[in-house]
């Protein structure tokens, strides 16, 4: 009988060690597997909280294991958001002269702004999309921008620019300098699904996520930048003359008054204009399709730009640099440099990247031969 208890003790307390060492190395392979492979330092036995505000594109996965004991407070980060981009929104009134005759006309209502405007340079210049009566009214330049601080600015340029993306105008706030900006979201990063915020007045957020990203499926103009972005949730105009930034307050993209969801980084290659860099906007002067996004029987290829012509506009506009080099209505251009064309990069985003008198090389496809031809960029006119 002795025996057998003895036997009884050593077996259960071999079963017990073995249960001990099976879970410390399991709680050690996930530590050393977070850490080493995953490249994730925080250890969820260490700590009685997740940040979710910290998780970043390399977490792309979180498995919440006892659920009543997470709290997602997302409605902290978003305020945080909003605080972080107030600074760069500025809203715009008619300027009330100082010499106003009563005390109840001689003040601005902050919450009633004709509409707002986005600081894109630190020495005042400003995008905006208002209304097309107020886009005339505007050239009058008796308007005034009021930033978060309450700091009043006159406007004293209107850009006459006529090309930026989704029909925005740009114009200066006399007297700024050292004025914040805030980081455009480049088109790699752009995620599906990922959680966005609306803003179209100072008080006024909107969350959403971003559910799709597409290009124009008629014949396009390589100066032409025609990606969009479509928001869940929203119908036509839902949106309109207002600015979409990410949870990181980076700004994603604009709205214009139809509705038209403009991604940021179509506004790259003019912001060297508004910060006075001399260097001119890049011309090649073609028209294309772009296969990405339109499935042809004449061609066996799915991505690419293949140039084309429509009724009234040429596939190859007369003394361009695309004419220069002899490129024909037909031929397929499949890379710029080193840069691939397709679904994620269109021929006009990558062009627009370049300036005017840089020099790039064409790889492109002509009766069954691939072919290359470096082309000089010249000015956009």
């Amino acid at each position: 009988m002795h025996n057998k208890t003895v036997i009884s003790k050593r077996f259960w307390s071999t079963v017990i060690v073995a249960v001990v060492c099976g879970a410390a190395a399991g709680v050690l392979g996930e530590i050393v597997t977070r850490v080493y492979i995953l490249k994730d330092f925080s250890v969820p036995y260490l700590s009685g909280e997740v940040n979710f505000a910290n998780l970043d594109a390399g977490r792309t996965g979180l498995i919440i294991r006892d659920a009543k004991k997470v709290v997602v407070n997302q409605d902290v980060k978003i305020t945080e958001t909003i605080a972080g981009v107030r600074p760069v929104l500025v809203s715009i009134f008619k300027e009330i002269p100082a010499t106003s005759p009563t005390a109840s006309s001689n003040y601005y209502k902050l919450d009633e702004p004709l509409f707002i405007g986005l600081i894109i340079t630190a020495d005042g210049w400003v995008i905006a999309s208002p209304s097309p009566e107020l886009r005339n009214d505007l050239k009058t330049k008796d308007f005034v921008a009021i930033t978060d601080k309450r700091e009043v600015y006159k406007i004293d340029e209107i850009s006459g620019l006529k090309n930026l993306p989704g029909g925005l105008m740009a114009f200066h706030l006399a007297g700024a300098s050292n004025l914040p900006v805030k980081k455009i979201v480049p088109r790699s990063e752009l995620a599906l699904g990922e959680t966005l915020l609306v803003i179209g007045r100072l008080d006024s957020v909107w969350p959403t996520t971003l559910s799709s990203l597409s290009e124009a499926t008629e014949i396009s103009s390589s100066e032409t930048l025609n990606a969009r972005l479509k928001l869940a949730g929203a119908a036509s105009g839902d949106y309109a003359d207002s600015f979409v930034f990410n949870l990181a307050g980076d700004l994603t993209a604009a709205v214009n008054a139809a509705g038209e969801v403009v991604p940021a980084f179509s506004y790259n290659s003019f912001l060297p204009i508004f910060t006075k860099d001399q260097s001119a906007r890049p011309f090649l002067g073609l028209h294309y399709l772009n296969l990405s996004v339109i499935k042809t029987t004449a061609v066996n290829f799915t991505k690419g730009a293949w140039v084309q012509a429509a009724p009234k506009v040429p596939a190859i506009i007369k003394d361009s640099p695309a004419e220069a080099v002899g490129l024909l209505s037909g031929d397929i251009i499949t890379w710029v440099n080193n840069q691939e064309i397709n679904e994620t990069n269109d021929l006009a985003d990558i062009i627009a990247t370049y300036k005017a008198g840089d020099s790039v090389t064409l790889t492109y496809w002509r009766d069954g031969a691939e072919k290359s031809v470096v082309v000089k960029l010249t000015e956009l006119k």
